[in-house]
């Protein structure tokens, strides 16, 4: 029975030798004597999942009728989650049409979550210069609202961002940022994966020499917090234990996955992740306007960094997050599994000839991965019995449509998780032509409790989008 004297705090941490420390789930020790888990709100969250480079727009629709659709080849990934999906086909980004400067990539980019235009600055995007996006974005807004007592506002992550292209470099810059924490004020993604785990996960203060230092870097952070977890686990009821467990073994194949993309051995060890000029073969683009980046480590960074994501939002460190998979010029070569393609996504575009095959394999592949976070998601177990993905509302999104010509009319997104049952899922929405991705953007801060009626640019927003709630 759960009582004062056994209850422990919400936020109570692992804690270890060597100022290590680990956030712990949501259990049932943690409810106040006599509340239920029916008395306690499980948090909704946002989770934002970018892919560069628009879609094959014939190959993404499905066919069949709203509510009894096939999905294609090229989004069958899906399909075991196509009861939790919503295809919404049909927006335009009509603020990156009509209004901004600069290249449709990075006016893409801007309006994307923010509804406003790409301003003037000295970025070279390949049709003049420019700076950032007008406003703030959707997921800012959001977490502004729901990031008290927690420990970050929300977290970004990327894996093959601002590595190449004129955007190398890791750096903020047009082609490559979708949060904007305001008008003129980009968010950068997290792109070391160990770097991020060390942030989000724990807090290493080494003991003092270098001896010392290295004893406590060859450590696993889950056995520096052992002790700990012996203390805790023995006020734990059966249900909770198993709970613990799962959520430190999660941990556990996360460590495992950091040092095997890192080079690393079986401890954790904490160097950098590998940069361009160490484990990356680098050559001038053909254009002159960067480099391309033999990145075979893409997938394997990338999913950890879903882990990460993941990780972050069950342990209710943030309750919004955002997956950056590559900037808008997506010029790292994609010569690993399974694609093993010879170029990188930029020119199966348009840069080296329009070339739907190679297309269909990238967008596949996407979809892969989108279905890898939806299963992560859908694995965790709230504290009353929902999973994670019950709880999210995920919004999958890309900065153009047509591939081969920039265009920006019919542009694809995706609704995926039950929202807390705020969403009406399994369902093809097809909106009328023209109306701007805007309105699904008022939406979504609705479906998060608030009351807007515009948002954005309200020249190219004419209310919430209905269908979706």
């Amino acid at each position: 029975m759960l009582t004062s004297k056994n209850r422990i705090s919400r936020r109570t941490v692992l804690r270890g030798a060597g100022g290590i420390a680990v956030a712990l789930p949501f259990l049932d020790a943690m409810l106040l004597p006599r509340q239920s888990h029916a008395a306690s709100s499980v948090p909704l969250r946002l989770v934002v999942f970018y892919t560069p480079g628009g879609t094959l727009i014939d190959q993404w629709r499905p066919t069949g009728t709203e509510t009894s659709f096939t999905l294609s080849s090229m989004m069958a990934p899906l399909n075991p989650y196509k009861d939790r999906v919503i295809m919404v086909d049909g927006l335009d980004l009509s603020v990156a049409i009509n209004k901004g400067v600069g290249h449709p990539h990075s006016r893409g980019m801007a309006a994307l979550l923010t509804g406003t235009q790409l301003l003037p600055g000295t970025f070279e995007t390949g049709s003049g210069g420019a700076s950032f996006a007008d406003g703030p974005s959707i997921d800012q807004v959001i977490a502004g609202r729901n990031a008290t007592g927690l420990k970050f506002k929300s977290l970004e992550y990327s894996s093959g961002w601002s590595i190449s292209g004129r955007s190398a470099g890791e750096t903020a810059y047009a082609a490559n940022i979708i949060n904007m924490a305001g008008s003129k004020m980009p968010i950068a993604p997290q792109v070391n994966a160990i770097s991020a785990f060390n942030r989000i996960f724990s807090s290493l203060s080494e003991p003092t020499g270098a001896m010392a230092g290295a004893n406590a870097r060859q450590k696993s952070i889950l056995d520096a917090v052992l002790g700990q977890y012996t203390k805790i686990s023995a006020k734990l009821g059966p249900a909770d234990k198993q709970k613990l467990n799962d959520h430190l073994e999660m941990i556990r194949q996360m460590e495992a996955s950091l040092t095997a993309t890192s080079g690393g051995g079986t401890a954790c060890v904490v160097p950098p992740m590998p940069t361009i000029g160490d484990t990356m073969v680098t050559n001038s683009t053909p254009s002159g306007s960067g480099v391309d980046v033999t990145a075979t480590l893409v997938p394997q960074k990338g999913q950890a960094m879903v882990d990460l994501l993941v990780a972050s939002l069950a342990c209710d460190l943030t309750r919004v997050g955002s997956m950056i998979w590559a900037d808008s010029e997506a010029k790292f070569i994609m010569n690993f599994d399974p694609l093993n393609l010879p170029d990188y996504h930029h020119a199966y575009q348009h840069e080296h000839g329009f070339q739907p095959d190679a297309l269909n394999k990238i967008h596949t592949w996407y979809a892969q991965n989108f279905a890898y976070l939806l299963q992560k998601l859908d694995a965790v177990k709230e504290a009353d019995g929902t999973t994670l993905l019950d709880n999210t509302l995920v919004l999958w999104v890309t900065e153009i449509q047509k591939p081969d010509t920039h265009g920006q009319t019919n542009v694809p997104y995706v609704l995926a998780g039950k929202a807390q049952g705020k969403v009406r899922t399994g369902r093809w929405l097809k909106v009328k032509s023209g109306t701007p991705n805007n309105n699904l953007l008022v939406t979504i801060l609705n479906i998060f409790g608030g009351t807007e009626q515009t948002f954005g640019d309200p020249m190219y927003c004419t209310g919430p989008l209905a269908g979706i709630t």
